[in-house]
């Protein structure tokens, strides 16, 4: 790998540190050598913060990004992971370098990277944004419910099968958190697949990438409860016989009691007045 000391040029490894050039009769110093993916990891810290800042509009759409060298001075990095971040940024589709104009700021919703969504829902390091949190609920909704439909209609005996014995596992380790929590995240990739549409499978990757980000909001909703496993056991029974109106009920029953829980504790974490989320 080539590291850069803004003196000289050198090729060098972890085990054999760079040493600047220097006039004679100086004594030489050494420089530490670079971690493995120090670099990297610098990049994606600066490209997490132009993101929070494309978003909270200190760079608005459409404008031109400080130059190169000016935000590697004011992020106290060298170049070269300035222009790592600005890939990062591209691959994300939150900046288009322009020929002879510069980068210029994409909107960050015409973007579909998880990384922006999780900026977007929480632009400020242990800050939720409620306003896009809800809008996330409401879309969350929409889609499990009609995904809770398409498994009753499309599902064939393997995938009753599939989701019973999946039903069961989740069932016997309601003693277990953690591993409750991971088994009811393969029960709803089972019923997923049940509707032979893969979006919905990445939908619940989606979700769940969404859940961990969140997992002090979701714990409020997510208790190994007996009326959880009754509610779980009558939709498992829906999608298993068909009945399509009844599964669609049971998961908007569920969202319609779930969405405002989720919405109330993400302002208690926020540290909102008691009155502003009773009201």
């Amino acid at each position: 790998m080539i590291y850069y000391d803004g003196v000289t040029r050198a090729a060098a490894t972890p085990s054999k540190p760079l040493l600047r050039v220097v006039k004679p009769g100086r004594a030489p110093r050494v420089q530490e050598p670079v971690a493995p993916g120090h670099e990297n990891r610098k990049a994606d810290r600066v490209a997490k913060e132009i993101l929070r800042r494309v978003i909270q509009g200190d760079f608005p759409i459409g404008s031109v990004l400080p130059k190169e060298a000016d935000l590697a001075l004011s992020f106290g990095v060298n170049r070269g992971v300035v222009r790592e971040a600005m890939k990062l940024l591209e691959m994300q589709g939150i900046v288009h370098p322009v020929r002879r104009r510069g980068t210029l700021v994409k909107d960050p919703l015409a973007s579909l990277s998880p990384d922006v969504l999780r900026a977007l829902m929480q632009p400020e390091p242990g800050r939720i944004d409620t306003a896009f949190f809800r809008g996330v609920l409401a879309m969350r909704e929409l889609l499990d419910v009609e995904m809770a439909g398409l498994a009753a209609r499309h599902r064939t005996r393997a995938d009753v099968v599939a989701i019973q014995r999946q039903f069961a596992i989740v069932r016997g380790t309601l003693a277990e958190p953690a591993r409750f929590q991971e088994e009811t995240y393969r029960l709803a990739l089972t019923i997923a697949r049940a509707t032979k549409n893969p979006l919905y499978q990445m939908l619940v990757h989606w979700n769940q990438a969404v859940v961990r980000d969140l997992d002090h909001v979701f714990a409020t909703i997510r208790a190994a409860t007996g009326p959880w496993v009754s509610g779980m056991e009558m939709f498992v029974r829906a999608i298993a016989d068909g009945d399509e109106p009844a599964a669609r009920q049971l998961v908007a029953s569920f969202h319609a009691w779930a969405s405002p829980r989720l919405l109330a504790t993400a302002r208690l974490a926020n540290g909102d007045p008691i009155e502003e989320i009773r009201g």
